[in-house]
Protein backbone atom coordinates (compact mmCIF):
# COMPACT_ATOMS: atom_id res chain seq x y z
CA UNK A 1 0.00 0.00 0.00
CA UNK A 2 0.64 3.52 -0.35
CA UNK A 3 2.63 5.74 2.70
CA UNK A 4 1.43 8.94 3.80
CA UNK A 5 3.12 11.79 2.01
CA UNK A 6 4.70 12.72 5.20
CA UNK A 7 6.21 8.88 5.32
CA UNK A 8 7.47 9.51 1.68
CA UNK A 9 8.87 12.60 2.37
CA UNK A 10 10.67 11.27 5.46
CA UNK A 11 12.43 8.76 3.72
CA UNK A 12 13.00 10.74 0.45
CA UNK A 13 14.50 13.26 3.25
CA UNK A 14 16.56 10.46 4.97
CA UNK A 15 18.25 9.23 1.52
CA UNK A 16 19.30 12.92 0.94
CA UNK A 17 17.19 12.87 -1.85
CA UNK A 18 16.05 16.23 -3.27
CA UNK A 19 13.08 17.00 -5.25
CA UNK A 20 14.93 18.64 -8.22
CA UNK A 21 17.20 15.17 -8.58
CA UNK A 22 17.01 12.61 -11.91
CA UNK A 23 15.75 9.44 -9.96
CA UNK A 24 16.68 6.72 -12.24
CA UNK A 25 15.45 3.72 -10.56
CA UNK A 26 16.15 -0.33 -11.01
CA UNK A 27 15.80 -3.64 -9.43
CA UNK A 28 18.61 -5.81 -8.59
CA UNK A 29 20.99 -8.04 -11.00
CA UNK A 30 19.15 -11.15 -9.55
CA UNK A 31 15.37 -9.91 -10.00
CA UNK A 32 15.33 -7.86 -13.41
CA UNK A 33 12.34 -6.14 -13.55
CA UNK A 34 10.02 -6.41 -10.63
CA UNK A 35 9.61 -3.20 -7.93
CA UNK A 36 11.32 -0.34 -10.26
CA UNK A 37 8.16 0.05 -11.81
CA UNK A 38 6.08 0.38 -8.55
CA UNK A 39 8.90 2.62 -7.13
CA UNK A 40 8.54 5.04 -10.40
CA UNK A 41 5.34 5.06 -10.40
CA UNK A 42 4.94 6.35 -6.32
CA UNK A 43 7.93 8.74 -6.84
CA UNK A 44 5.78 10.79 -9.65
CA UNK A 45 2.60 10.14 -7.76
CA UNK A 46 4.30 11.94 -4.92
CA UNK A 47 4.90 14.86 -7.55
CA UNK A 48 8.81 14.30 -8.30
CA UNK A 49 9.23 15.12 -11.60
CA UNK A 50 12.21 13.37 -13.52
CA UNK A 51 11.73 9.91 -12.64
CA UNK A 52 13.35 6.98 -14.88
CA UNK A 53 13.90 3.61 -14.76
CA UNK A 54 16.92 1.92 -16.20
CA UNK A 55 15.76 -0.99 -18.88
CA UNK A 56 17.47 -2.81 -16.67
CA UNK A 57 20.72 -3.93 -14.36
CA UNK A 58 20.82 -7.03 -15.19
CA UNK A 59 21.45 -5.98 -19.40
CA UNK A 60 23.64 -3.01 -17.74
CA UNK A 61 25.98 -5.57 -16.59
CA UNK A 62 26.23 -7.88 -19.14
CA UNK A 63 26.93 -5.25 -21.41
CA UNK A 64 29.81 -4.69 -19.21
CA UNK A 65 29.18 -1.47 -18.53
CA UNK A 66 30.58 0.01 -15.12
CA UNK A 67 29.33 -0.73 -12.03
CA UNK A 68 30.27 -0.11 -8.13
CA UNK A 69 30.08 -2.37 -5.33
CA UNK A 70 29.62 -1.83 -1.60
CA UNK A 71 27.23 0.96 0.31
CA UNK A 72 27.68 4.39 -1.31
CA UNK A 73 27.73 6.73 2.15
CA UNK A 74 25.61 10.02 1.70
CA UNK A 75 25.70 12.35 4.37
CA UNK A 76 22.42 13.77 5.70
CA UNK A 77 22.55 16.54 7.97
CA UNK A 78 19.53 16.79 9.96
CA UNK A 79 17.87 20.28 10.65
CA UNK A 80 18.83 22.00 13.34
CA UNK A 81 22.94 20.66 13.06
CA UNK A 82 23.39 22.67 10.02
CA UNK A 83 20.74 20.85 6.95
CA UNK A 84 18.98 23.61 6.20
CA UNK A 85 15.33 24.07 5.76
CA UNK A 86 15.22 24.08 2.17
CA UNK A 87 16.66 20.94 2.05
CA UNK A 88 14.20 18.89 3.22
CA UNK A 89 12.00 16.82 1.16
CA UNK A 90 8.52 18.32 1.23
CA UNK A 91 5.35 17.05 -0.61
CA UNK A 92 2.92 19.42 -0.82
CA UNK A 93 -1.02 18.45 -1.25
CA UNK A 94 -0.55 20.18 -4.95
CA UNK A 95 2.14 17.92 -5.78
CA UNK A 96 -0.26 14.97 -5.36
CA UNK A 97 -1.49 12.91 -8.57
CA UNK A 98 -4.39 11.35 -7.02
CA UNK A 99 -5.95 10.60 -10.17
CA UNK A 100 -3.39 7.79 -10.82
CA UNK A 101 -4.88 5.44 -8.01
CA UNK A 102 -8.79 4.05 -7.39
CA UNK A 103 -9.95 2.93 -3.66
CA UNK A 104 -11.95 -0.30 -3.33
CA UNK A 105 -15.14 1.45 -3.49
CA UNK A 106 -15.01 2.68 -6.75
CA UNK A 107 -13.48 -0.60 -8.01
CA UNK A 108 -16.64 -2.07 -6.87
CA UNK A 109 -18.84 0.97 -7.94
CA UNK A 110 -17.33 0.47 -11.17
CA UNK A 111 -18.10 -3.56 -11.10
CA UNK A 112 -21.47 -3.07 -10.13
CA UNK A 113 -22.25 -0.04 -12.52
CA UNK A 114 -23.92 -0.12 -15.55
CA UNK A 115 -20.66 1.83 -17.15
CA UNK A 116 -18.57 -1.64 -16.46
CA UNK A 117 -17.95 -2.14 -20.12
CA UNK A 118 -16.86 1.35 -20.70
CA UNK A 119 -14.01 0.54 -18.05
CA UNK A 120 -11.31 -2.21 -18.49
CA UNK A 121 -9.86 -3.97 -15.21
CA UNK A 122 -5.98 -5.80 -15.89
CA UNK A 123 -4.80 -7.71 -13.78
CA UNK A 124 -0.99 -8.66 -13.63
CA UNK A 125 -1.00 -11.66 -11.01
CA UNK A 126 0.13 -15.10 -12.34
CA UNK A 127 -2.36 -16.84 -14.42
CA UNK A 128 -2.96 -20.24 -11.88
CA UNK A 129 -4.23 -17.32 -9.08
CA UNK A 130 -6.54 -15.28 -11.95
CA UNK A 131 -8.07 -18.48 -12.88
CA UNK A 132 -9.13 -19.64 -9.45
CA UNK A 133 -7.10 -22.79 -9.77
CA UNK A 134 -3.89 -22.34 -7.86
CA UNK A 135 -3.72 -21.24 -4.10
CA UNK A 136 -2.94 -17.65 -2.87
CA UNK A 137 0.55 -17.68 -0.96
CA UNK A 138 -1.67 -17.29 2.17
CA UNK A 139 -4.23 -20.16 1.65
CA UNK A 140 -6.63 -18.58 3.54
CA UNK A 141 -7.29 -16.06 1.07
CA UNK A 142 -9.50 -16.99 -2.13
CA UNK A 143 -7.92 -17.21 -5.12
CA UNK A 144 -10.19 -15.86 -8.61
CA UNK A 145 -10.14 -12.55 -10.30
CA UNK A 146 -12.60 -9.16 -10.35
CA UNK A 147 -15.55 -9.74 -12.48
CA UNK A 148 -14.65 -8.36 -16.01
CA UNK A 149 -10.33 -8.66 -15.50
CA UNK A 150 -8.49 -9.77 -17.99
CA UNK A 151 -4.94 -11.14 -17.17
CA UNK A 152 -1.93 -10.01 -18.66
CA UNK A 153 0.69 -11.22 -16.01
CA UNK A 154 3.94 -9.13 -15.59
CA UNK A 155 6.25 -12.14 -17.40
CA UNK A 156 4.38 -11.57 -20.58
CA UNK A 157 5.75 -7.84 -20.53
CA UNK A 158 9.39 -8.97 -20.45
CA UNK A 159 11.90 -10.49 -22.69
CA UNK A 160 13.33 -13.90 -21.31
CA UNK A 161 16.33 -14.00 -20.18
CA UNK A 162 17.44 -10.26 -19.09
CA UNK A 163 13.60 -9.72 -17.82
CA UNK A 164 13.92 -6.12 -19.66
CA UNK A 165 10.68 -4.71 -20.54
CA UNK A 166 9.51 -5.44 -24.17
CA UNK A 167 9.66 -2.72 -26.63
CA UNK A 168 6.65 -1.01 -27.54
CA UNK A 169 5.69 -2.72 -30.66
CA UNK A 170 5.86 -5.92 -28.59
CA UNK A 171 3.99 -4.79 -25.74
CA UNK A 172 0.94 -3.55 -27.67
CA UNK A 173 0.71 -7.11 -29.52
CA UNK A 174 0.54 -8.86 -26.01
CA UNK A 175 -1.90 -6.33 -24.60
CA UNK A 176 -3.72 -6.87 -27.41
CA UNK A 177 -3.38 -10.89 -27.77
CA UNK A 178 -4.92 -10.69 -24.19
CA UNK A 179 -7.37 -8.32 -24.70
CA UNK A 180 -6.49 -5.54 -22.66
CA UNK A 181 -6.13 -3.30 -25.69
CA UNK A 182 -8.36 -3.11 -28.89
CA UNK A 183 -7.89 -0.19 -31.77
CA UNK A 184 -11.48 1.17 -31.17
CA UNK A 185 -10.50 1.43 -27.40
CA UNK A 186 -10.78 5.03 -28.10
CA UNK A 187 -10.06 6.34 -24.03
CA UNK A 188 -10.87 3.24 -22.64
CA UNK A 189 -10.01 3.93 -19.14
CA UNK A 190 -8.48 1.25 -17.18
CA UNK A 191 -7.72 -0.06 -13.77
CA UNK A 192 -4.77 -1.66 -12.72
CA UNK A 193 -4.91 -4.67 -10.34
CA UNK A 194 -2.12 -7.15 -9.10
CA UNK A 195 -1.57 -9.03 -5.96
CA UNK A 196 -0.71 -6.34 -3.48
CA UNK A 197 -0.46 -2.79 -5.83
CA UNK A 198 3.43 -3.35 -6.97
CA UNK A 199 3.45 -5.28 -10.64
CA UNK A 200 0.42 -3.52 -11.05
CA UNK A 201 2.48 -0.41 -11.71
CA UNK A 202 4.20 -2.40 -14.64
CA UNK A 203 0.85 -2.60 -16.39
CA UNK A 204 0.56 1.19 -16.19
CA UNK A 205 4.11 1.77 -17.37
CA UNK A 206 2.88 -0.39 -20.66
CA UNK A 207 0.17 0.92 -21.29
CA UNK A 208 2.11 4.40 -21.36
CA UNK A 209 4.76 2.93 -23.79
CA UNK A 210 2.12 1.84 -26.04
CA UNK A 211 0.01 5.67 -25.79
CA UNK A 212 -2.99 4.21 -24.76
CA UNK A 213 -5.29 7.22 -24.47
CA UNK A 214 -7.81 6.17 -21.58
CA UNK A 215 -6.47 7.19 -17.67
CA UNK A 216 -5.06 4.61 -15.62
CA UNK A 217 -5.69 4.25 -12.75
CA UNK A 218 -3.59 1.83 -9.81
CA UNK A 219 -5.81 0.03 -7.14
CA UNK A 220 -3.66 -0.17 -4.55
CA UNK A 221 -5.35 -2.50 -2.41
CA UNK A 222 -5.50 -5.02 -5.46
CA UNK A 223 -6.64 -8.61 -5.00
CA UNK A 224 -5.14 -8.82 -1.13
CA UNK A 225 -7.84 -6.13 -0.21
CA UNK A 226 -10.37 -7.14 -2.86
CA UNK A 227 -10.85 -11.01 -1.63
CA UNK A 228 -10.66 -9.75 2.19
CA UNK A 229 -13.66 -7.53 1.80
CA UNK A 230 -16.20 -8.76 -1.02
CA UNK A 231 -18.55 -12.15 -1.15
CA UNK A 232 -18.65 -15.04 -3.52
CA UNK A 233 -20.62 -13.16 -5.85
CA UNK A 234 -17.92 -10.79 -6.57
CA UNK A 235 -15.04 -13.34 -7.51
CA UNK A 236 -14.70 -14.82 -10.95
CA UNK A 237 -12.73 -18.08 -11.40
CA UNK A 238 -11.81 -19.47 -15.01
Amino acid sequence: MLPSPSLFAAGMTALGIRKDDILVIYDADEIGTYHAPRLAFMCELFGHKDVHILNNLRRYVRMGLPVGSGSEGIEVPVVGTGREQGDEYVVEERDLDTGRVISFEDVKNSVLGKDQEKVRIVDARIPGRFQGVQPEMDPSLRSGHIPGAVNVPLARLLEDGDAVILAPEKLRSVLMDAGALAEEDEGMPYILTCNSGVTAASLDLALRLVGAKGSRRVYDGSWMEWTRRVGDELIEVS
